[in-house]
């Protein structure tokens, strides 16, 4: 009963106001935004794909051999498509919530807080697929150097791809911003969470999911499948099961933390 007005409000013009609202921000300030996402790729490729990557050598994935950096890269897609609107939900949500008092403002207006909600939610995933692009371009460029070989006529799609997925992540990110006290507490859920989340999920390495208990846990993770399918796109035959368990996935994620992200906030900043 909780749920359905909730996912009603996604639609709403007011939910659409705030995602404009941060979409304008965003563009007066697109260069200082625009580097650490372009940078963050080609340090990654250069520290795991060709540092690490001398000592990996090939490997196996689905019982083909594919050189290392060209196994990382998706997953570096899909860390970004997690990673950026986790992150942006966290840090950006708090400051415009506790610091800049930007949520109080709309709050005086027509907008309620169920409308701050969803156009963060939304607006962070947003965040997800333009960084997406940005990494989706680098390793455009790195294939035509040479550097990795990855089946390029896919890059276009695999950001729309996530936008899904991104909604989940950021509702994750978003629980976490209305029950941390502080925003020096913000360390525990992005070092504790985020960070090894994205890390176990086979983003930068393969994780071995033969323990019944593991091999559930990976198969309930949406960055799992989010890897597992841009893999398959880029370096396999096109798209497998993964797409079907990624809807899935990030379809639970979201009614679960879209749910207690609007409770949460709500408890937060009315008190009640």
């Amino acid at each position: 009963m909780i749920w359905h007005p909730y996912l009603r409000d996604l639609a709403d013009w007011r939910t659409r106001a705030v995602f404009e609202r941060n979409a304008q921000v965003y563009l007066r300030n697109w260069r200082t935004a625009f580097l650490p996402p372009a940078l963050e790729p080609i340090v990654s490729l250069l520290a795991f794909g060709i540092g690490l990557g001398a000592y990996v050598g090939a490997m196996k994935w689905q019982g083909r051999s594919v050189d290392y950096i060209s196994y990382m890269a998706p997953g570096l897609i899909a860390q970004t498509v997690f990673a950026t609107p986790f992150f942006e939900s966290l840090y950006s949500s708090y400051v415009r919530m506790f610091y800049q008092k930007t949520w109080d403002g709309i709050l005086a207006t027509q907008v309620e807080l169920r409308h701050i909600v969803w156009g963060e939610i939304t607006w962070a995933s947003a965040r997800g697929v333009m960084n997406a692009g940005i990494v989706c371009v680098v390793l455009a460029v790195a294939n035509a150097l040479g550097v990795l070989h990855i089946h390029t006529q896919w890059l276009v799609a695999l950001p729309l791809i996530g936008f899904l997925a991104g909604w989940c992540f950021a509702a994750f990110g978003l629980c976490f911003t209305a029950i941390v006290p502080s925003i020096d507490h913000m360390n525990y859920p992005m070092f504790l969470v985020g960070i090894p989340l994205g890390l176990v999920s086979n983003t930068y390495f393969p994780v071995d999911i033969h323990n019944v208990w593991l091999s559930a846990a990976m198969h309930a993770n949406p960055i799992y499948h989010l890897a597992e399918l841009y893999r398959a796109l880029l370096i396999g035959d096109g798209p497998d099961v993964h797409l079907l368990w990624l809807a899935g996935t990030s379809a639970g994620w979201l009614l679960i933390f879209g749910t207690a992200a609007q409770v949460l906030v709500h408890r937060r900043v009315l008190g009640d």
